[in-house]
């Protein structure tokens, strides 16, 4: 195994999908490339899981029932600011998503190959993080 690769299980992601079988591939794929997983069905119990878990990185859903990505991204700007958080959807054509999209550093249209998944987990991981706008 390289050096840089061993540095990846440091690292958690939280998954927040309301979809438990995209939820559980995307682990599937995160785990198979060295990183830890956490999964959340929305943003109220993203919150939840968050409390006491060392998490890297919130990868959610734009569009969910309950609390959305982006209604759990404004709360973890307010009170987790060095959170790094990256959406997702396969929504191209809702509003929210359009606004997302416009930040293309922390958003990942679906569907993905782990491939993209591994760049854009990457990529935010070793950018500097300067919150959400």
């Amino acid at each position: 195994m390289d050096d840089r690769r061993s540095n990846y299980r440091k690292e958690t992601i939280l998954v927040v999908d309301d979809a438990e079988v995209i939820r559980k591939m995307i682990c599937t794929m995160l785990v198979q490339n060295g990183y830890g997983c956490l999964e959340a069905c929305d943003g109220h119990e993203a919150l939840r899981t968050l409390e006491g878990e060392p998490v890297h990185l919130v990868l959610t859903d734009v569009s969910m029932p309950g609390m959305g990505g982006t209604e759990l991204a404004s709360r973890l700007a307010r009170e987790r600011p060095e959170m790094r958080v990256v959406f997702m959807s396969g929504y191209s054509d809702h509003p929210v998503v359009r606004q997302v999209e416009r930040t293309p550093a922390i958003f990942l249209p679906k569907p993905f190959t782990a491939g993209v998944l591994m760049e854009k987990i990457r990529q935010v991981l070793d950018q500097p993080w300067v919150g959400l706008k």
